[in-house]
Order: C-alpha cells, then structure tokens, then sequence
C-alpha cells in the first residue's frame, strides 16, 4: 500500500468521526463512542427490578467539570408503564419526564443500587408503590437549577431519587450534605453520595473499575463519620 492510499484511508477513518452541529454552527472530531456496550445494556435489561437507582456518568462532557464526584447524573426505575415496557423517570434540564431504560443507558459510566432486607426487614412490593406512587406525582415538574432541597416544586435528578426514597434513605446513610456546585454552596445530593456500602451494587457497567466504587464508598463512609461528629460536638 503506498503512501497516498494510507493517507487516503487514515482522512476517509478521521472523516467518519466528524460531528457537525447545524445551530450553533459547530464541528467536533469525536472517535469514541459511549463506553456501556450492548452486552451492558443486555444485563442490566435481565437484572433490573422495579426501584432500582440508576447512577451514570460521561466522559469528556462539560457538566462533568461542574458537578463533583464520579457519577453525574441519577435515574429511577419504574419498571412497565405507558410510555415503556422497561422504564426510567428522571430529572434534566426539560423537567421530570420517562424514557426507556435503553435509551439511559446510553453513557460511559452505569451503576444500579438496590434497597434490601438486610436493611429494611420488612421490604415488599408495598414499598415499592410507594417509590411508584411518589413518581408519578412528581412526573412533569420542572428541573431545579437552583439545586433547593427544602423545596420540591422542582426537581434535579438527585432530588427525585431521595423524595422517592425519603423514608428510606438515612436507614442506607444517604444524607442531605453541603455541597459546592456550579458556584453555589447548597445542602443537597450529588449522585455520588448514594454510592454507600448499605445498598446492592447489583450491576456496574464494564467500563467502571471495582476500585473507583470502593474509594467513592470509603469517602462517603468518612464524611458520615465526621457529619456525626460534627453533630455531636454541636451538642455541647
């Protein structure tokens, strides 16, 4: 093979990987595609149940550089409705709204948590309606920038989880906690902080390492230590 055809097949490859944005008018050179691969979405599909947490995150994406921690983004499954046989409601920038589960998994990064019963003895499928019940009234409200968890007009994607869950979360040591983000300092959730070690990871897409799991669990277990702390030396 010459040296014109090399070059000719190397531009023909680079030119494949070239995306164009009408408005604004924009050309990326983009050769990756999303890390959670089809035999991801195939597992997750075969072990998901109904109230699953969904945690995801990108790579290279810019929301990645304001939101702290691994994960960017938090999703609930909901299992069979209307609008899908395998669904997922969640919070972005257009409000609460639902979209199949395969559609969500289109991302680098995936985890799946679980509630139990070595937790929660009494956990049923009486649980989960409530979970259920709680999504759907919250199904079309719009997206809180202002990140206000003492108000549940609106919702983020991290708010949503935890109202769906609210009785359920101090037992899985997910707490409200102070956090920077996007240049304000809010009590709130960041998607990593339901990454704790009370929950059943049932799922982590390959693109994810064991150890990233383990460290964001480590730090969330010491910054409750030291929450408690604080709390009791406020005591006297």
């Amino acid at each position: 093979m010459n040296l014109l055809i090399r070059i000719r097949n190397a531009f023909l490859k680079m030119f494949g990987d070239i995306k164009v944005f009408k408005f604004p008018f924009f050309v990326l050179y983009d050769p990756s595609s999303y890390k959670v691969k089809g035999d991801d979405v195939r597992n997750v599909i075969s072990q998901i149940k109904d109230g699953d947490i969904l945690l995801r995150g990108y790579s290279n994406y810019l929301d990645g550089w304001f939101i702290p921690g691994f994960f960017s983004h938090a999703g609930l499954y909901i299992g069979k409705t209307k609008k899908s046989v395998q669904t997922v409601i969640h919070a972005m920038a257009d409000g609460v709204f639902m979209e199949d589960v395969i559609n969500f998994c289109r991302c680098d990064y995936l985890v799946i948590l679980r509630r139990n019963t070595k937790i929660e003895p009494t956990l049923n499928s009486d649980s989960f309606k409530r979970v259920y019940d709680k999504a759907m009234e919250s199904l079309g409200k719009g997206y809180d920038f202002a990140f206000d968890f003492s108000d549940i007009g609106n919702l983020s994607c991290t708010e949503l989880v935890y109202v769906c869950n609210a009785d359920a979360m101090p037992k899985y040591d997910v707490f409200i906690k102070r956090r920077n983000v996007l240049f304000m300092k809010k009590e709130m959730l960041i998607p990593d902080d339901f990454l704790t070690s009370k929950f059943d990871i049932i799922f982590k897409s390959n693109s994810v390492k064991k150890s990233t799991l383990d460290t964001i669990i480590a730090k969330n277990s010491t910054l409750l230590v030291f929450s408690l702390l604080s709390k009791l030396m406020e005591l006297f």
